[in-house]
């Protein structure tokens, strides 16, 4: 099969070509776990273990409870403030209420969906310095600023005098725009091995003519960003694994959510391909690139990215006061989203790794919309959505979909079992099963494209995992 061997750029084209045809589906969009119930905490899992294990037939209920009832469209969707330069761009204004997925009361219903409500009111104007910039070396300015790189440059120089190298020249900032510049070169243009860059007959002349490669090599081997002598010890509680980086993300982070942020943001991993020998280094199998350097990133539609984390196995950052613990997944999502501006309608996407009801309502109350794919065990027990053998069922055509929703502390969330090549369920805050549209998908017996009933902002979310990620 292809997924067991390196893909090549025109099987990752098929591929693609298949998922948008329907022919196949992503993995990440099933539901698994259907016969597990998921305990967020410890303490939920102890209450559960602590019930009877023969469940009561639930009471009765009137002919009124038994009526679909409509959620409050006003709870749902509030008019959200005008933006304003002082009004701060994260921090819970509502205290947060835990969720027990346990004890939440579903119900059969249709969750309203009003397109004016999610218009968004956040800035799009890009600010002038942006605007003006022109030329790819302007670009790279802007990211990389003259500070940042003088930086390099002192961090650089100080650990050449740290390993008291006789025979060391000073690194001047010209010689670090070079070296960069030569890197950006290799990237582009793949040979080979380094060296073959400076091949006497088939060596690449930009590079060979922008500095000697025995310089390259030295400065390879002498670039810092850091200061080793501050860099605390393994035993320390303060051990930043990323140490030697540490300047470089925060810097890059702070200038790339300075480019005003588009309404829709996707929130996934992104490998950053290695042959390197490395205890960070992981191995996701549904990638592209399947060993490397995981990286959290959140990004616009169009792939831009404003945020992004280096996973190290150990993370040392705190919460914020006013953010929820929603798990450390879940708070992977909370760091990457402090810079997103609240109650301007922006919209989040994500999988089911990161899907959960705290979140969801975590995220609701902050004033940022959320979709994604999710597990069906962490929605509860009382959640009556269809498992997966009634769903695949072959009397079950493709495209039905059910609905249920949920209201805590005043937020609905809405919970859709939709039937594609296999079980799909989305949890929302924003959007349910309507409004309703068609999509086409591949019909192995008729060898054929068909149309099948799908909820139109689904295509919404595939694509923007597509492009974003």
């Amino acid at each position: 099969m292809v997924r067991h061997r390196a893909l090549k750029d025109k099987d990752i084209e098929d591929l693609l070509a298949q998922l948008e045809g329907g022919e196949i589906s992503e993995d990440d969009a099933e539901s698994d776990g259907d016969d597990l119930e998921f305990y967020p905490t410890l303490e939920e899992l102890q209450a559960a273990l602590e019930e009877d294990e023969a469940e009561e037939e639930p009471a009765s209920t009137t002919e009124e409870e038994n009526l679909i009832q409509e959620p409050d469209f006003a709870a749902v969707f509030p008019d959200p403030p005008l933006l304003n330069e002082d009004m701060p761009s994260t921090g819970m204004q509502d205290p947060f209420i835990p969720i027990n997925a346990q004890n939440l009361r579903w119900r059969k219903a249709t969750f309203p969906f009003c397109e004016n409500q999610i218009k968004f009111k956040g800035v799009t104007a890009y600010p002038p310095e942006i605007m003006n910039l022109q030329t790819p070396y302007q670009f790279f300015s802007y990211f990389f600023t003259p500070d940042m790189m003088d930086k390099i440059v002192n961090e650089t120089n100080l650990y050449s005098v740290q390993k008291k190298n006789q025979n060391a020249r000073l690194l001047l900032m010209t010689d670090v725009r070079k070296y960069f510049g030569i890197l950006i070169f290799m990237s582009v243009f793949h040979y080979p091995s380094v060296r073959s860059y400076w091949d006497t007959k088939y060596g690449f002349e930009p590079i060979k003519q922008t500095m000697p490669v025995n310089r390259f090599e030295k400065i390879r081997e002498i670039i810092h960003f850091n200061n080793n002598q501050q860099h605390k010890p393994m035993t320390h509680p303060e051990h930043d694994r990323l140490h030697k980086l540490r300047p470089v993300i925060d810097h890059l982070n702070e200038k790339f959510s300075s480019v005003p942020m588009e309404q829709r943001l996707s929130i996934d991993e992104q490998m950053c391909a290695t042959k390197i020998g490395h205890f960070m280094k992981q191995y996701l199998p549904n990638k592209p690139h399947k060993w490397g350097f995981k990286l959290f990133v959140l990004c616009s539609l169009s792939g831009y990215a404003y945020r992004f984390i280096i996973y190290s196995g150990k993370d040392l950052e705190p919460l914020q006061p006013g953010e929820a613990d929603v798990g450390v997944v879940g708070n992977t999502v909370i760091k990457l989203s402090r810079g997103i501006p609240w109650k301007v309608n922006h919209i989040v996407y994500f999988d089911n790794y990161y899907t959960s009801l705290p979140l969801m309502y975590y995220m609701a109350k902050e004033g940022i919309l959320c979709l994604g794919t999710v597990q069906r065990n962490r929605l509860g027990k009382n959640c009556k959505l269809p498992t997966k053998p009634q769903v695949m069922a072959r009397s079950v055509p493709r495209g039905s979909f059910d609905e249920y929703i949920t209201t805590h502390d005043e937020i609905d969330m809405t919970a859709v079992s939709w039937k594609d090549n296999k079980q799909v369920i989305l949890l929302s805050t924003y959007v349910g099963a309507t409004p309703v549209g068609t999509i086409e998908r591949y019909d192995k017996n008729e060898k054929t494209k068909k149309p099948i009933t799908a909820q139109k902002l689904l295509v919404n979310i595939t694509l923007t995992w597509a492009v974003s990620i």
